[in-house]
Formats: structure tokens, sequence, C-alpha cells
């Protein structure tokens, strides 16, 4: 009793080492398992104990995992002996659920399928914890075969039956599998929530399996970055354990990744290195799953189309003969890029029709990639208008994708899927020339968050706690910055900031949003209202590196090329660089004349590029710039010093943002300050003043303000002025934040649960920064702010001189009070040369800009 006792709890601890995904520990222990039952031959159990077979199919199960599946069968052959001698219904339901489970990784799923569905037959003699096995694996195996409804059906009878029996960990696996369905049918946000879910129970399953789920996800959702740090991770534990099928999908998901981030060589070496490591393995199915990688990046990175062609429809037939239909579909549709590249239009036609209809069902990815396919062959075939129809449907399909999300990071991320067919209409609206269609192609990929409803901060326990620790840790990084012996803190502080940041970001992840985007503004919109406020609506577009300028307005309507777009992005660049420079002051003469002559040449050099070609002499311009540009000082180009300009998202941002209806009541302003600023007091007292809230004998220094004070002002005011070291975080940019007395204020707990004010001033190093994803998608405090309903935001794109921002701030608030608008009034404040090389703050420039749209205190 004592060896059968042990054994037991030997093949116990086996199995969980299974099923945590660590099968070189579990043979350890079935092996000693074995041992134990050494003098109990399988011929002579007993009925009742059938303990033996059970320990050999656990380490059959493990030996397909380490060494492939012809060696995990070989293992399974004195159980198959067994069944055939005992006939005990016991053993046979757990043979065929492990024969199943193992023909099912190998890639076989016909057979997967038969020897599943006759564990499911057999199902009343298995335990509990062996039937919700069962369940668990036709249902994965459903899921590959793209029958959700049915796998979801499986998956929640085995949640039903591991709660009736109280096993956690297939309660745990059963619900992080409900969220891969939800994923499969395209509800993305739905689906992070539950796999959230399914970890907080804390099982002891494997990580590394829900860290490659998880990253499909956001794969799917466009975080391609995410998504592959989630990979390194998870395949380090593969390999840590010896799973090299698992480390060969590890490399197939990066590989995908790596081709959303453009990245084709890396994308070709990594589906080639898991293509050979499934062919080592003699995995067929997932070896043919490289290949269709491989195919992409090949088509990606401009191979001929001829030699692409063929194996693309081998593939599809292939996969078509397997039952796995969404697969055949999206090599299908290489087959008819790779066709169109031959230049064989009416044989791609043909192949194009033969895919079949976009389903509601289809990813976002294969629904965006068959609308540009199906655009190229209309092309091609010389049917425009019904390509152009297919490329709105694919970005009104984006639009709606982008709208499932509550996340403001998700809904900027799943641009990334739009983006050749916003370039291939773009291309369409620039060959035509006309500014009514190159207006109406950019709006359609432009901003889209822009028009989505604005999202909600996540508000629970566990999120103030994450977020009060990472403003301490923010603090003690920051103290610790010019202490040389605290390098080694410093970075590990820092390696905990980046760990709280993505928890805090990944609480967001689930949120729902509205599935609903508003429509775009239309040609005679924007130019009705540029003619109403007597402006010139400029938008800049870049496509195949090329920057082009659309021009509405007064003065007429027009396009232009520019020419090359990446000598523009380097002097912006340069311009950003030197600002910093100049901001810190007190530089040696000849460094500080060597950097301002190099910025006047930057900004005349962008002048040249940007403004002179369009022939404008403009009193007012509203400025809808693309990538890097956005981040541009546009009043510090010599033709636009005094022009007031706004710079915006997009025409419907700002066409929106116009329409903000008029306050009604007094004007409700406020002003304070942050610490370690040399001039805050004295600039908050001063517009306080200008204001008239301020009384002009009182000297008393202002309290610094608190978080609270944050709030408060923001969403109970009209006017709200915040003078505040801030700092943009280009990596995670919605943990940009301004540095208050009792810590930062972060972009990413912004409440658009109440009104904001119409009006925020960032008296502020960089917070008109961004980080600018694909579509234009811009992240940000001051883009934050405009989401949340801020109308107009004035900000600075570089550091500024303290002393400088407090002097612009002053003159800019004279002129709000005197009656001009956000632009006009800072046009003004910041009038004049770049100032000489003697040191005077004054001369220095200031890089602040309106962003949004105009606003006043009469509104």
């Amino acid at each position: 009793m004592r060896t059968v006792e042990q054994a037991e709890q030997l093949y116990r601890q086996g199995i969980a080492e299974n099923s945590a995904g660590r099968p070189v520990r579990a043979l350890r222990f079935l092996h000693r398992a074995l041992r134990e039952l050494a003098d109990h031959p399988a011929s002579e159990f007993d009925a009742s104990d059938i303990l033996r077979p059970r320990v050999e199919l656990a380490i059959a199960t493990a030996e397909s995992e380490l060494n492939g599946l012809n060696r995990g069968l070989r293992a399974l052959a004195p159980v198959a002996d067994y069944v055939a001698q005992a006939q005990d219904d016991r053993v046979r339901v757990l043979l065929q659920l492990h024969l199943g489970y193992m023909q099912v990784r190998g890639g076989n799923f016909r057979l997967g399928m038969e020897h599943l569905d006759a564990a499911v037959s057999l199902i009343e003699h298995a335990d509990a914890r062996s039937a919700c096995n069962i369940l668990l694996n036709r249902g994965m195996l459903r899921v590959y075969l793209g029958d959700l409804a049915t796998a979801g059906a499986d998956y929640r009878r085995a949640v039903e039956m591991a709660q009736e029996n109280e096993l956690l960990v297939e309660e745990v696996k059963a619900r992080h599998n409900l969220g891969e369905v939800e994923f499969y049918a395209g509800n993305l946000a739905l689906a992070l929530r539950l796999m959230d879910e399914a970890a907080s129970l804390q099982a002891e399953v494997s990580p590394a399996v829900a860290l490659v789920d998880r990253a499909k996800v956001l794969l799917g959702a466009g975080l391609y970055r995410d998504a592959d740090e989630a990979l390194l991770q998870a395949g380090e534990l593969f390999r840590a354990n010896r799973l090299w099928k698992d480390v060969g999908e590890v490399e197939l998901a990066r590989a995908q990744c790596a081709l959303l981030d453009g990245e084709i060589a890396a994308a070709r070496r990594l589906a080639g290195s898991a293509r050979d490591r499934f062919r080592r393995r003699g995995n067929v199915r997932w070896r043919r799953d490289a290949e269709l990688v491989l195919l992409q990046a090949d088509l990606a990175g401009g191979r001929p189309g001829a030699r692409l062609a063929h194996p693309a429809r081998r593939l599809a037939a292939e996969f078509s003969g397997e039952g796995l239909t969404a697969r055949a579909r999206s090599a299908g549709l290489i087959a008819v890029e790779a066709t169109l590249a031959s230049g064989q239009s009416a044989l791609a036609e043909e192949l194009a029709a033969s895919i079949g209809p976009i389903r509601r069902d289809d990813s976002i990815a294969f629904r965006v990639h068959a609308r540009l396919v199906r655009a190229k062959v209309n092309l091609a075939t010389g049917r425009p208008a019904d390509g152009r129809r297919e490329i709105r449907a694919g970005l009104v399909e984006l639009a709606r994708h982008q709208a499932q999300f509550g996340s403001v990071d998700l809904q900027t991320a799943g641009a990334v899927h739009g983006r050749q067919l916003a370039e291939l209409d773009l291309g369409l609206a620039l060959r035509a020339g006309r500014p009514n269609g190159v207006l109406a192609a950019v709006e359609r990929s432009r901003a889209t968050s822009s028009r989505l409803p604005s999202v909600v901060a996540p508000r629970d326990e566990q999120v103030a706690a994450l977020l009060a620790e990472l403003r301490q840790v923010s603090e003690e990084v920051r103290a610790t910055e010019s202490d040389a012996a605290a390098v080694r803190l410093g970075s590990a502080r820092r390696r905990r900031m980046a760990e709280l940041q993505q928890q805090l970001r990944s609480r967001a992840w689930s949120a729902e949003g509205s599935r609903q985007a508003a429509r775009v503004a239309n040609f005679e919109e924007t130019v009705a209202a540029a003619c109403d406020r007597g402006a010139s609506y400029l938008c800049y577009l870049e496509v195949a590196g090329r920057l082009h300028a659309l021009v509405l307005g007064p003065t007429g309507n027009g396009v232009h090329d520019l020419g090359p777009a990446a000598p523009m992005k380097e002097l912006v660049l340069r311009v950003r660089a030197d600002l910093d420079v100049l901001a810190r002051g007190q530089l040696p003469t000849v460094l500080r004349a060597a950097v301002t002559g190099s910025l006047r040449r930057s900004l005349q050099g962008l002048e040249t590029g940007l403004i002179t070609p369009l022939g404008l002499s403009p009193n007012r311009l509203v400025i809808a710039p693309s990538g890097v540009l956005a981040t541009l000082p546009w009043g510090m180009l010599p033709a636009l010093a005094g022009c007031p300009v706004t710079v915006t998202p997009s025409a419907t941002a700002w066409v929106q943002a116009s329409r903000a209806e008029d306050r009604t009541g007094p004007l409700r302003v406020t002003a304070f300050a942050g610490p370690d600023l040399a001039f805050a007091a004295s600039e908050v007292a001063a517009i306080e003043r200008i204001w008239g809230y301020g009384d002009a004998a009182d000297r008393s220094p202002r309290p610094l303000a608190r978080r609270a004070d944050f709030d408060d002002a923001v969403t109970g005011n009209d006017l709200v002025h915040i003078a505040a070291h801030g700092e943009h975080q280009a990596e995670n940019p919605l943990f940009s934040a301004i540095r208050l007395a009792d810590g930062p204020v972060y972009a990413y707990e912004l409440d658009s649960s109440r009104p904001v004010a119409g009006h925020v001033v960032l008296s502020s190093c960089e917070l008109g920064q961004a980080t600018v994803r694909p579509g234009d998608e811009a992240l940000g405090l001051t883009s934050v702010l405009l989401r949340l309903g801020t109308r107009s935001v004035i900000s600075g794109v570089a550091r500024v001189n303290d002393q400088l921002a407090s002097e612009v701030m002053i003159r800019y608030h004279r002129e709000l009070a005197a009656g001009r608008d956000s632009a006009e009034a800072l046009a003004t404040a910041c009038a004049g040369e770049l100032g000489g090389d003697d040191g005077d703050p004054s001369n220095l420039p200031a890089p602040f800009v309106c962003f949004g749209a105009s606003w006043s205190a009469a509104m």
C-alpha cells in the first residue's frame, strides 16, 4: 500500500508539472512513479487499480511534447495493449483523450477529432479532471477548425464541471480558452477581460501559454510591440522546458509582429526558423503555417509574384483539404496578390472570386487584407469605382474595429492594420488631383480615434494602488538621477516603473467601447469652416516616401507635391534637438551661437520645403500635420511669425471642436503652480491679476498645486493654466505627466466622466509632444486632453527655459484677456525674430503650439 500511495503522489506531481508546461520535470516524477509500481505489471492489474496506465499515459504526453508525436505514440503502446486485453473503459477513455491531444499537437486534426469524439462518447467513464480535459482539448481543436460556437459550448461545459468538482486548474484553462474564442470571434476587448479574469484565479498553469494567447490578441489589436515582448518571455519559458514545438509557434507569431512593424527581414528569419523547426519534428500542419507567413513576408519584400503564386495556391489547397478554411482563404489572398504582381489580372480576378465573401467573424487583419486585394483586382481589371468602394468599406470596418475598445491605447493602435489600404486610397486620390477627393481619403484613415467616444480611465482599488506605487517609484528615480552612486538602484527602479506602467495599460485594455464611430467631415464643411474663420486649412500627407500638401480656404483649393519626406523629417528632429539645448540656458557663447545658427538654418529649410511652395500669404492657418510634423513649432518658421496657427489631428477633429457649444454663465479661470519652478508663483499671480482674480497688493506665496487641485480645476473651470514641470514619455505616452506637489498626474488617469475645461494652458516642457502611430494616431498628454473634450490646448513641443515660459505666458494671457482667441494670442505673445547670442532668456525661442481649435474668453 505504501508503494502505491507513493506512486499516486508522484503521479499527481507529474500531472501538475505537465499542466504547468514543464514536461522535463514531469518525466522525473512519472518515471519514479513507474519504478514504485515495478512489482505490479499491467497484465496483473486489479480491476479497481488503473494507476499504472495513467502514469504511462502522462509519460507518453510528456514525451510527445519534448520529442515529437512518434515518440509519444510509441510510449502509448503498453496502454493500448492493456486496453485491448482488459477492455477497461476507464482506461479506454483516457487513451482516446491522450491520442487526441497528441494528434492535434502533431497537426493531424482529423485523427485528433476522431479520438476526442470517441473520448466524449466514453466521458461517463472518466474521472472529473479527465472529463474536463476531454472537453478542453476538443474545444481547442474546434477553435482551430473555426467552429467557435461548439468550441464555446465545450469550454462552458468544462467550466461547470470544474466548478462542481473544485478543479481550479481546469476551470482557469476553460475560462482562459473562452477568451480565445472571443478573440477569434473578433471581440478583442472581451477576450482580454476573460483572460485577465482567468489569470486572477492564480492556478498553477503554464504562464507561457497564457502569454502566447494574450500576445495573439494584442497583435490583433495592433499592439505588435507589446505582443512581441510577451512572446519573447513565452519563448524563454518554452526553451527552458525544451518545448520546441511551442518555441516554433512563438517564432511564427513574432514573425507576424515583425510584418506589422515593417521589419521584413526579421519576419523572414523568424518564419524560416519556425518552418525548419516544424519540419524536423515532422509536423506538416504547423510547417504550412510557417510557409504561409514566409509567403506574406516575401510578397511584402517585393519578391517576384510569378515565384509566389504557385506555392500560395498549393498551400490554399492543402489547408482547404484539412478543413482549415480561414488559413486557406488567407493563402488564397496571397495567391491573388502574387498573380496580380505577375501581370495576370484575369486569373487574379478568378482566384479572388473563389475565396468567397468576407464574413463577419473574419479577423480584422483578414477583412482589411481582403478589401485591399479586391480593390487591387478591380483597379487592374478596369473597374476603379468598384475598387474605391472596396477601399471605403475596408476603412469603415477598421474604424468599427477600433471603436470596440474602451482604451485609447488600443483605439489608436488598431490603425496599423489599415496602413496599406489607406496608402492605396491616398495614392489614388493624389493621382486624380482633386482636392475634395484628397481630403476625403485623408479623413477616412487619419486619427480615427478622434471620431470615437472618449474613454473613461479605469477606476478600482488595484489601479489606485498601482498608480500610488508608480508615483512613489518615479519620484525616487527623479530624486536619484544626479546621484552617481545610485545608478544601480535607479536602474532597478526604472525597471519597476516600466512594469507598473505595463500593468496599468493592460488594466485598461479589457474595457469595451461603443462600436460606433462618428462620420468624417466632408469637403464642403471643411472649406466653409475655414472661410468662416478667414483661415487656410493646410493638410500634410505622406505617400510612398513623398510629402504632399492639401490647401483649402478663402484663397482657393489645391494639392501640392513637396518632394521627398525624409529631409523634412530630419529637419524637424534637428529643430527639437536644438531647442532642447538652448532651453538649458547659460551655454558658452560659442556653443550658443552654433546651436542658434543651426536652429535658424533648420527652420529656414522647413519653411522652404513646407510653406514656400504653397504660395500662401496667410492671415490664419489650421494645420493637420503628418507624422513628426505634428511636433513642429510652426509659429517659429520665419514666414509664419505673428500668424495665428492651430494644429489639429484632422479636419474632422477640427470641425467638431470648432462647433463646441459656447459657454453659459461667467468665465471661470484658475491658475496654479507645481514645484521646483523659480518663476511659477509670480507667473500664476500675474495671470490671476490679468483675469481679475488676484489682489495686486497680495504678495503672499501661493500653495503648490496637488493632484486633487488639478482634477478639480480641469473639470470645474473654463480656462485652466498650469505652470509645472512636464515630461513626455515616447515609449509609454499615456504616462506623460505633469509634476505637482504630491507627485505626477498621468495622461492615463485623466477622466472623461465629467466635462473638461474648454481651454487648458500647459506652461510646461514638451507636453505638446506625442508618439505618432500609423494613421497619424497621436498619443500624449495634449492629445488625451483633446480627446476628452478640451477645445484648445497650449503646450510646448520641446524643452522651454523657465523664465522664458513665464514671460511668454503672461503676455499670452494679456492678449487672451484683451479679446484675442488662443491662436492669435499665442502668435502675438511669441512674435519676434529668433533672438541674439547674448544668453538673455527673453531672446530664446518659445516652442509653444495651439492644439485643437481656437478658443476665446468671449465664447
